[in-house]
């Protein structure tokens, strides 16, 4: 199996969380890699302002002494949650509002952790 399809089919297998709509896989640096970016938006936007977002909430992690989990953004009809996935890549998980955000970033986070030595 290619590390392009082992990261697809890690994507895939968070995707298939109740609750979650869509995953995407983006680089630090803000770049839109793999997944889905949800409808409607730009997908280079949406990278871009996702990987700022992430890098804010770590940076202020970081002042306050502590170590950043996840980045919930509680949306009027949806949610997004970002997290690290290693030192270069980060993912963006686009849930419906009704989902117990916590218990699917710590299923994502456990599902990360087998593809951060590959990506």
């Amino acid at each position: 199996m290619s590390e392009l399809s082992h990261i697809r089919n890690v994507l895939e297998e968070i995707k298939t969380m109740e609750h979650v709509l869509g995953v995407s896989l983006i680089s630090r640096g803000g770049l839109f890699i793999l997944g889905d970016a949800p409808k409607g938006v730009h997908q280079e936007t949406y990278a871009a302002m996702s990987a700022i977002m992430l890098g804010a909430a770590e940076t202020t992690s970081t002042e306050m002494k502590e170590s950043l989990k996840n980045l919930q953004i509680k949306l009027n009809e949806r949610d997004l949650i970002i997290l690290s996935a290693g030192s270069r890549y980060m993912l963006a998980i686009t849930v419906d509002g009704n989902g117990e955000n916590d218990n699917i970033a710590k299923h994502a986070a456990q599902v990360i952790s087998r593809i951060e030595i590959t990506i």
